[in-house]
């Protein structure tokens, strides 16, 4: 049974091309972009390189503060102080490590000015991340102790500086007018949130700005890891508790402190608010699941109002049908397996076009050095799209075809 109405449908495909093409193009289309969202949206949510504990990592890169009556307010990165003065001492993380945001500095070579991202970290950072290294090492606390001037490098930035694939440990690197000896060289770091990547990376005590200073505002990030998944919420907790212990001088303009400890999810959502509890991650995936479904909405609407049209050109096919036997059930099921077979064919297109579209994306470069892919759980998120696509957009005119009456039907008559 199921062979024939593969046949069928495949006849009926050939019958109108133009319906066949619009329809196809709309479910492909559609697919084609939510199938490169939710990519996107897996890319930057799954463990990935250089993270891969990415799942039980916390970020706290927000410091809110305000006056005593919350008339003014400043919000930005943590301060290196609030950052290795407070953070620093929580007891729940595995394992805390602070890196800088990025600052562009400049650097001369032969004559020609290169502009490198350059990112301040302690030497625990290199814990949490796990940078594959094809040459030398990365720093530690003793060349941190010692103050010593080294730095590690991305490749791209080896060669630019040095030239292609030379051995360059133990030289040095000159940029924003320190010179910094390279200790270790790593591969290329993806461009993607909560943006790990930098062109080169030095210790946080060779920066030129007194970090002694005591400011919770600044433009540094810590990395909480948690020991499980599962201990995140308490790690969340024993940060917001040591929060509110802390007493900024009454003196200040600004004395009253918030600051939080974000998974990749909150990072995400501070889309949607400034404040990433629970409440706004929901609100914020559930804008965005819900801009979805109201996407999917245009081409079934689409594919409705074709397979309507369809049922009027095949009025007298129905009625000789029925005529000789074939129910009400039948008739439906039959049309809404040609409809599932019709969006099953968008629906590989769609993999196709999304493929293309992503491979564009990584080929100009606009997210550098990110690998996109359509894993298994993106194909199959895809497949029960189109399965949807199909059984919602083709069973209500499958009732109504069913139910039309044989007279009628065969006269051509739509009632």
């Amino acid at each position: 049974m199921l062979r024939n109405y593969i046949k069928i449908a495949w006849k009926v495909l050939g019958r109108n091309k133009f319906f066949t093409f619009v329809s196809l193009f709309g479910i492909s289309f559609t697919l084609a972009v939510l199938i490169v969202v939710i990519s996107l949206l897996d890319n930057m949510l799954q463990p990935s390189y250089p993270e891969p504990d990415r799942d039980r990592t916390l970020y706290v890169n927000r410091v809110r503060m305000q006056n005593a009556e919350k008339t003014s307010t400043s919000i930005s990165s943590a301060g290196f102080y609030f950052l290795n003065e407070y953070v620093k001492e929580l007891k729940t993380p595995e394992k805390i490590g602070i890196i800088s945001n990025g600052t562009t500095t400049n650097t001369f070579v032969k004559n020609r000015k290169l502009q490198l991202e350059l990112k301040y970290t302690d030497d625990v950072i290199w814990e949490i991340y796990d940078h594959d290294f094809v040459e030398g090492k990365a720093y530690n606390a003793a060349n941190i102790a010692n103050n010593d001037y080294v730095a590690v490098i991305t490749e791209e930035t080896r060669d630019d500086y040095f030239g292609e694939n030379q051995q360059v440990v133990g030289q040095t690197i000159v940029t924003d007018n320190t010179a910094y000896r390279v200790i270790g060289v790593v591969k290329n770091i993806p461009n993607m949130p909560p943006d790990p990547a930098a062109d080169i990376f030095v210790p946080y005590n060779t920066s030129k700005l007194d970090l002694t200073q005591r400011q919770f505002l600044g433009g540094y990030t810590a990395l909480l890891l948690a020991p499980t998944k599962d201990q995140m919420e308490e790690v969340q907790e024993e940060f917001q508790a040591m929060v509110s212990k802390i007493e900024v001088p009454a003196d200040q303009h600004l004395s009253v402190l918030e600051a939080w400890a974000f998974s990749q999810k909150e990072l995400i959502s501070q889309l949607a608010s400034r404040n990433a509890d629970d409440n706004a991650v929901l609100i914020f995936f559930s804008i965005l699941i819900g801009g979805m479904l109201l996407f999917m909405l245009l081409p079934t609407l689409n594919l409705v109002n074709i397979n309507v049209s369809r049922i009027m050109e095949r009025a007298s096919e129905i009625g000789v049908r029925k005529a000789f036997g074939a129910t009400s059930n039948t008739l439906a099921i039959q049309f809404i397996v040609e409809n599932i077979i019709l969006t099953l064919i968008g629906g590989l297109i769609g993999l196709g076009l999304a493929f293309l579209i992503l491979q564009l994306i990584q080929n100009m470069n606009m997210l550098a050095y990110t690998q996109f892919t359509i894993n298994l759980k993106v194909f199959l998120i895809a497949i029960l799209l189109c399965v949807f696509f199909g059984f919602l957009s083709g069973v209500l005119p499958a009732i109504r075809m069913s139910r039309m009456q044989i007279v009628n039907a065969i006269k051509g008559e739509i009632k």
